[in-house]
Order: structure tokens, then C-alpha cells, then sequence
């Protein structure tokens, strides 16, 4: 996030006003584990920074290190919380949390988190995650399956048309639920979820796709045909990086491209059982273990009722 001059500003008053030093301390090593103060402003570690001097060095390094809304995120925690028990009003703190918002960053009250105003802005890393910060990612996979034959039997512009219809699909599924897309490449998609309840918003993004493009096919596919993806669901940890070149290297993402193209049915969303754990029981009962002998994906699939 790139600050302003007046929000910096604002932002070193509110900690020189409403921070005695203990408690300043301790937020400055939270927000930037390891923070040196006296090393930062050339004091000598047996004496005190002055206040004013200590929150104005603070906040320019934690601008530097871009680490903005992590400090605004945890005097928001401090404000609700208090400090070891005791109340603690921070002074100033909802100027600031509006100056953010102007910025183009609304306050998720599920998370407790600034998250970009998906109606300005969507970036792959939320507008918050570092070069290099690994996380633990949701990631939901989807490709189309036999596209060429597509291409071949109906027109390269025909199925490229398609192909764009689906890409939207996917895209309002994913960010409706805080996910991003990550790659489109041709007709495969990816995408990932990091925020609040992650495993959950990408399996409801997975069987939203499902659902809208069994929709699709009978009201506005002019192919003639459906267009048959596969779609998986995996978690685990990456570190994060601008270039989806380096991401798509890392173990997380081939495991669930594998399990979309190795081990998922036509037709179907599949879930790794690092996902299957986290989920409650009303969307797990959705899904049925694959038929696949050894395999330990479990399988979401939309079928008509036979009369």
C-alpha cells in the first residue's frame, strides 16, 4: 500500500499520543519481529528514545518494509482488546481506518482485516501479501477437458467464446468469495484463497462453478455441446511471489494440478483430504469418496434425478 504523506502523519501522532512505551514496544517487535529502536534512531540501548522521535523512525521503516496495515490491523486489536487486560483506547485510530479506506481498502469484519475493495481493484497477492511470505494458500484448480476437440469441431472462434464465458464464470465464483485468480492459461484456470476460512470458500467457489456451468450449458452455451471441465481443491503452504511462474513450481500447486488432471472425474470437483479435514459435516456430506481404487480425493458431481 502506498501511504501518504498525511496519513504517515496522522499515524506517528496516534502512536506518540496513545502509546506509553511498554506498550509501544511490544506492538513495534509484533509488527516487525525483531525491531531494533535504539539501532534504528542511534540512541545507545541504555537510553530511552523520546516518543515522538520513536513513532515517527516506526512508522517510516514499517512504510519501508510494507507492513502498513499490519500496524493499523493490530491497533485496531489493541483498541478492542486493551493491553493485558486492561482497556486501551487508541486515539486518532478511526481517521486513520477511514484515510485507509479511501485508499481503496474496506475493514472485513470476519477477518479483521483490510482486504482490497474488490469493486476498485483485484491484484494475485490482495494488495498486502510480501515478495517471498509464504502462507498456507486454498488453491481451486479447473481445466477444460478435451479443448482442442472443441477447437477442432467448432471453430476456434466459436470455442474461444465459450472459453471466455467460462472464464468469467470462474472469476465471479472465486472473487465473490475473496479468492483471486492467480493464471488463465488458454482454458485452465487457477486460483487461491488465503483469507478467513479459506478451505471453505474455495470448495463454495468450486461447486458455485459446477453449478453455474451446468446452467450455462442449457441457457447460453451456443456450442451444441457442454463444456466439460474437472475442478480440484488443495491446501497446504507457498511462498508467495509475484511471478506465477516461481508459484506454479511449488509442491502445493502441482499436488492439485495433479488432482485435477490425474485423478478427478469428468464433470467433477474433487478435494484432497488436507481439505476434507477442515470442513463441517453439512459440506462434507456433499461429497462421495472417488471411484478410483486407492484414491483418497473425495468427489463432488452434479447428476439428474432419474425418473
Amino acid at each position: 500500500m502506498k501511504v501518504k504523506s498525511n496519513l504517515s502523519i496522522a499515524t506517528k501522532r496516534c502512536l506518540h499520543e496513545s502509546l506509553a512505551p511498554e506498550i509501544f514496544a511490544r506492538i513495534a517487535k509484533e509488527v516487525l519481529p525483531g525491531y531494533d529502536l535504539p539501532a534504528r534512531t542511534g540512541f545507545p540501548a541504555t537510553v530511552p528514545v523520546p516518543g515522538q522521535l520513536a513513532a515517527a523512525r516506526f512508522v517510516d521503516d514499517v512504510i519501508a518494509e510494507d507492513r502498513f496495515l499490519i500496524l493499523i490491523e493490530r491497533l485496531a486489536r489493541l483498541d478492542r482488546e486493551g493491553f493485558m487486560g486492561r482497556p486501551h483506547r487508541v486515539d486518532g485510530l478511526q481517521s486513520i481506518m477511514r484515510s485507509v479506506a479511501v485508499e481503496g481498502y474496506v475493514w472485513d469484519e470476519t477477518t479483521e482485516l483490510f482486504m482490497e475493495d474488490s469493486r476498485i481493484r483485484r491484484t494475485p497477492d490482495w494488495g498486502r501479501l510480501l515478495e517471498g511470505e509464504e502462507r498456507r494458500f486454498t488453491l481451486l484448480r479447473a481445466d477444460v477437458v478435451k479443448n482442442s476437440r472443441l477447437v477442432r469441431v467448432h471453430g476456434e472462434a466459436a470455442a474461444r467464446g465459450a472459453f471466455e464465458d467460462l472464464r468469467n464464470i470462474f472469476a465471479r465464483c472465486v472473487e465473490h468469495r475473496q479468492g483471486r485468480v492467480w493464471r488463465w492459461e488458454g482454458d485452465g484456470a487457477l486460483a487461491a484463497f488465503l483469507f478467513g476460512h479459506s478451505t471453505t470458500s474455495a470448495v463454495l467457489a468450486g461447486i458455485s462453478l459446477l453449478n453455474e456451468l451446468f446452467l450455462y450449458d442449457r441457457m447460453h452455451n451456443s456450442l451444441g455441446e457442454p463444456l466439460k471441465i474437472r475442478a480440484a481443491v488443495h491446501t497446504g503452504p507457498l511462498r508467495y511471489s509475484n511471478d506465477i511462474g516461481v508459484l506454479c513450481k511449488q509442491e502445493t500447486i502441482m499436488e492439485v494440478a495433479d488432482a485435477e488432471a490425474n485423478q478427478t472425474p469428468v464433470g467433477a470437483l474433487s478435494m484432497t483430504p488436507a481439505v476434507a479435514a477442515t470442513l463441517d459435516r453439512v459440506l462434507l456430506d456433499r461429497f462421495h469418496p472417488a471411484a478410483e481404487s486407492g484414491s483418497r480425493l473425495l468427489v463432488y458431481e452434479i447428476k439428474l434425478a432419474t425418473p
